[in-house]
């Protein structure tokens, strides 16, 4: 069992990550894949974390609050029977965790300082932007630590949907977190959208706005350009015609 709890700055240790590596399978290239499960525990919301990762895609989480799987795509769920094939060992691994976090957290404070990450956030469409078609925007948050924040979307100022993240967690390499949250739009023109991320650790917000620019042209624009395009190219083969034949007479 590897457990890397310390990254390069810890104060007293709020949150725990636990990464049990499953299954390393080294292709036919230098780098070998790594399938792991990642357990975190905290004293902020969510309290526990249980992901099945794929280098750092995930697989499947696991809802503590019901007890089930919930597969990343759909695909996966035909294996979800097999994600976490020992769930009877899960809660003891939490209380595990929740035991090594306490202690580890009276030994570090005031020795270590704190683990927060510069969490970064970005906002984007799905699909190329077209006014007035329907589209998704994703805000995607990342260095994110430890794993605790709300999201908050608005449109015009007016707030859209809020929701506190619980399983939809992506554990990188270097122990943060990154997260992906989806709203579908129909972008007009003059309207900004915003994705509010509230860090739960220091209280802190970050917002990044998103507005319609720079859109494809429209489907006439589009014909209109193509058939110009095509006039244009006959007119020139046109007048190649024509003045090659001029200088050959």
């Amino acid at each position: 069992m590897n457990m890397p709890w310390l990254r390069s700055s810890l104060d007293s240790l709020h949150t725990l990550v636990l990464i049990l590596p499953v299954l390393a399978t080294l292709g036919h290239c230098d780098d070998g894949h790594l399938l792991s499960q990642v357990l975190f525990c905290q004293p902020n919301e969510p309290s526990s974390g249980l992901l099945k990762m794929f280098d750092e895609d995930q697989m499947f989480s696991y809802n503590f609050s019901d007890n089930s799987v919930s597969p990343w795509i759909k695909d996966f769920d035909k294996w979800h029977d097999q994600a976490f094939p020992d769930p009877s060992t899960i809660f003891s691994h939490v209380k595990l965790c929740n035991r090594f976090r306490q202690a580890l957290t009276e030994a570090l404070e005031d020795i270590t300082p704190e683990a927060i990450g510069g969490a970064h956030v970005t906002v984007f469409t799905a699909n190329p932007l077209k006014l007035g078609v329907k589209n998704t925007l994703i805000c995607s948050i990342h260095d994110v630590y430890p794993p605790a924040l709300t999201i908050t979307w608005k449109k015009n100022m007016d707030v859209l949907k809020r929701s506190l993240i619980s399983s939809k967690y992506f554990a990188m390499s270097d122990l943060s977190f990154q997260v992906f949250s989806y709203l579908n739009v129909t972008p007009v023109d003059n309207e900004v959208y915003s994705c509010e991320v509230r860090l739960s650790r220091d209280n802190r917000t970050i917002t990044e706005y998103w507005f319609p620019q720079y859109p494809v042209p429209s489907e006439m624009l589009m014909n209109f350009l193509c058939i110009m395009g095509v006039f244009f190219g006959i007119l020139f083969l046109f007048l190649g015609t024509f003045f090659f034949w001029m200088a050959k007479n």
